[in-house]
């Protein structure tokens, strides 16, 4: 029975195989776009991590909602603290991302790696491919340099051989020993190649640099970890925290690595679905067309004794088939539209999300061309289901115009396709306009023809300040002195970098801040004379570093620069800054003011301004980033400046090598993509709504040929029978498209967090919208309205 009704399906629709492939594009176009992002959410949300009962491994930090911080990195000394107190864990870890040199026979090479204490690998329950992971005594401080190297590393410079145990590879100027392999699986953090112990002392408060990962306790819930965590860190509180400034926290490390990607998933996801309601709208249209066309067909199968479950059952062979092939071919696009997407994802993206075909994603497909199946054949169904048997005849027989309900099903349909597409318009249309608005913030300096290039000294072959001192004057030197080259400077942290060492300050004459009071971190760079002018950075009052700036005996931090947001927090009564006094905390020497300048955007495009500090160079870190600023492109100076840094020292190595405009760039990636795929929805959308109203009224026209012809034969004017299906089909799209509108003013209030201010009744995108989608309906139903005013009435007096 079955194979009667698939045989009889496919001479249906073979029949008419140009309405066919137009179904099956259709719903593979639907299908495709809920298979990307489903791709998208499955890999970053739904396939376990590569690790044993991830559901039990928790991030762990340390928050200072005082400083305005929601994570400050954990302090090394308060991790032991918890390590000795803690009772809900089975196992608690850090790791510390960290550049490393490494030495090759060309030069060197960065690598990002991680400094990790002992009990990482039981935290994350990691099996070394070969060796072993690191023990208590090696993670102790002045331990043995020894590494565990990862599967990329291990392939890439040692050609995967077994004997790899006990080779040496020289890190930041160091002989490490390799000990271990970890397989691809057990790689973490993401990015990460090569692990070294931490090797740190308990005993040394240190900065708040590091991060925590723990393996919850059998049946622990993450809000028993917290209270514990906070329980054990009462010793900090009662000792050197009595103001409870910093609080640690534990989170589910999925949560956190996917924290970014919430929001805009959830954004993808409801557009998607809405694309594919769409476009079941518009294949629903084109089978009720094809069902009212067939009604004669219908008529007489029923006629010689055909059931309507018989009909039913057919249609929805011919639905499940449609489905089917459009489902096959919605997998092929999906695939190859989510190879699109992680290729523009950003760096950030978790380095374990994969995104590639799995069970999930099949069992997604199909059951996505089911509900298909439903969606769009249920017109087609009740339709046939409620057919009169001696109605479809006559009507048939008589060519007359289809049936009331099915005409007003028709017209309903498109509502619902330009309502939807309106919708998606509307939300593609601000959050494109959001972005626009995100790329054009002032960032604070002028980012045309600047190269950066970062530079890490290790600390073995660089130990002090005057050593780093040399090195870097003399590589802002040579470059300066390059052709095309017109500014250069020196800066620990390049901006939109996001990198930041913070630290809280109090102004001369002001009492220190209570407990409960805000009191913003501020953060600290170190900067050359050049920097500022090689930036374009303005100058707001005072002056810029000399070269004689913190070179005064003891007191190198006797000169500073703040920018202007710094300047309104400690001076909020409109005073000057300059020749004020700060210090950052009693005991330090106070550090005059000596010019403040424009704020900058540290952290990116989107991210607040912080108050910020800027300290001449002789306080210089363990790395920093050269900035040119040149006549022509500056990507053609990369080699010539990396060929400097390796005649000075052969064992560095640059990286970062950017341009300060693709860092902007890259800064917004994620944005971008959004953006971007919410406005190629937006536009598809279009389309679907544009051909679905098309076929639709094309459809009504050819039913209505022989009362169009009577309309003429009586003396009606061809513009006025143009006019009337052209007013019919506008009235259509106008009800859709108002619907749509105020649906969009509600939706956009949820799109508020991803909209940088963009009001959600933005009247240009609303007006935008309205042209648009009038525009198509109006494209949609011209050529029907036109054919219609050339109906020649001695032909369509004579149809059947």
């Amino acid at each position: 029975m079955i194979g009667s009704d698939i045989r009889y399906a496919y001479r249906s629709l073979t029949r008419q195989k140009l309405g066919t492939g137009l179904v099956i594009g259709m719903l593979a176009l639907g299908i495709g776009a809920n298979v990307a992002v489903f791709s998208l959410i499955n890999g970053l949300f739904l396939r376990p991590f590569p690790f044993p009962e991830p559901e039990r491994l928790v991030y762990i930090n340390e928050a200072a909602p005082r400083w305005n911080l929601e994570s400050t990195g954990v302090n090394y000394a308060d991790f032991w603290v918890w390590h000795e107190g803690q009772q809900r864990f089975d196992a608690i870890a850090l790791y510390d991302e960290r550049s490393f040199s490494v030495a090759t026979d060309s030069g060197a090479d960065r690598m990002q790696g991680a400094a990790v204490t002992a009990d990482f690998a039981r935290v994350l329950r990691i099996e070394p491919a070969l060796g072993r992971m690191f023990t208590a005594d090696e993670d102790k401080p002045k331990g043995p340099p020894v590494v565990v190297i990862g599967h990329a590393v291990w392939q890439e410079r040692f050609g995967g051989r077994p004997d790899v145990l006990g080779k040496e590879l020289r890190l930041n100027s160091r002989i490490y020993t390799i000990i271990g392999v970890l397989p691809r699986s057990g790689e973490f953090p993401g990015g990460v190649r090569l692990w070294v112990p931490m090797q740190g002392d308990p005993n040394n408060s240190g900065s708040y640099s590091e991060e925590g990962v723990a393996r919850l306790k059998p049946g622990v819930t993450v809000e028993q970890a917290n209270q514990d965590l906070v329980r054990a860190h009462q010793p900090i509180f009662d000792s050197r925290d009595k103001e409870k400034v910093v609080t640690p926290f534990a989170r589910d490390l999925r949560a956190q690595f996917t924290r970014d990607y919430g929001a805009i998933a959830s954004t993808l996801g409801a557009a998607v679905s809405l694309l594919l309601i769409v476009a079941c709208a518009n294949v629903a249209a084109v089978m009720l067309a094809r069902a009212l066309a067939r009604r004669r067909e219908m008529g007489i199968r029923l006629a010689v004794g055909a059931s309507r479950a018989r009909l039913l059952r057919q249609l929805l062979v011919e639905n499940v088939i449609l489905s089917v092939l459009g489902g096959a071919l919605g997998l092929l696009i999906g695939q190859w539209a989510i190879q699109l997407l992680i290729g523009a994802l950003p760096d950030q993206a978790p380095a374990w999300a994969e995104f590639t075909l799995d069970t999930r994603m099949v069992i997604f497909t199909l059951g996505t061309s089911m509900v298909t199946a439903l969606l769009f054949g249920w017109a087609p169904a009740i339709h046939a289901m409620n057919a009169d048997l001696r109605g479809a005849i006559a009507s048939a027989t008589a060519g007359s115009t289809p049936a009331v309900r099915g005409r007003r099903t028709l017209r309903a349909l498109v509502v619902a396709e330009f309502a939807l597409a309106s919708l998606m318009f509307v939300c593609g249309g601000l959050l494109v306009r959001a972005y626009d608005r995100v790329r054009h913030v002032d960032p604070g300096f002028d980012p045309a023809s600047v190269l950066t290039l970062s530079v890490p000294l290790p600390a073995v072959s660089y130990a002090d300040d005057a050593m780093r001192l040399a090195f870097f004057e003399r590589l802002e030197n040579e470059v300066r002195a390059l052709p095309g080259v017109t500014q250069a400077g020196l800066i620990n942290c390049a901006p939109v970098s996001g990198c930041h060492w913070g630290q809280f300050y109090q102004a001369e004459g002001a009492a220190p801040r209570g407990p409960n009071e805000p009191n913003p971190v501020v953060l600290n760079r170190v900067a050359s004379p050049g920097y500022f002018a090689a930036m374009g950075i303005r100058l707001k009052e005072g002056r810029f570093f000399t070269a004689q700036d913190g070179r005064e005996g003891n007191t190198k931090d006797g000169t500073i620069i703040v920018n202007e947001t710094f300047a309104k927090a400690f001076w909020p009564k409109g005073e000057s800054p300059v020749g004020k006094r700060i210090r950052n905390n009693e005991k330090a020497p106070w550090m005059t003011v000596v010019g403040y300048v424009a704020d900058v955007k540290h952290y990116g495009l989107e991210q607040p301004m912080r108050p910020g500090v800027y300290y001449a160079l002789p306080r210089i870190p363990q790395s920093g980033t050269v900035v040119l600023k040149t006549e022509g492109d500056p990507t053609q100076l990369a080699a010539t400046v990396r060929g400097i840094v390796r005649r000075m020292d052969p064992e560095l190595p640059t990286y970062n090598v950017k341009t300060m405009e693709e860092r902007l760039a890259q800064s917004l990636t994620l944005r971008a993509v959004y953006s971007w795929i919410l406005g190629v929805f937006a536009v598809m959308a279009l389309l679907l709504a544009l051909g679905g109203s098309y076929g639709v009224t094309s459809y009504l026209v050819s039913q209505r040929t022989r009362e169009l012809g009577i309309r003429v034969a009586l003396g009606a004017g061809r513009r006025d029978i143009a006019k009337a299906v052209l007013t019919g089909g506008l009235t259509v799209v106008g009800i859709g498209v108002a619907v749509g509108l105020i649906a969009a003013v509600g939706a956009g209030r949820w799109l508020s967090s991803l909209l940088f201010g963009v009001p959600p009744y933005d009247a240009v995108i609303l007006a935008s919208a309205v042209v648009a989608l009038v525009t198509t309906g109006f494209l949609a139903n011209w050529l029907p309205a036109r054919r219609a005013s050339r109906v020649d009435p001695m032909v369509s007096l004579r149809m059947d």
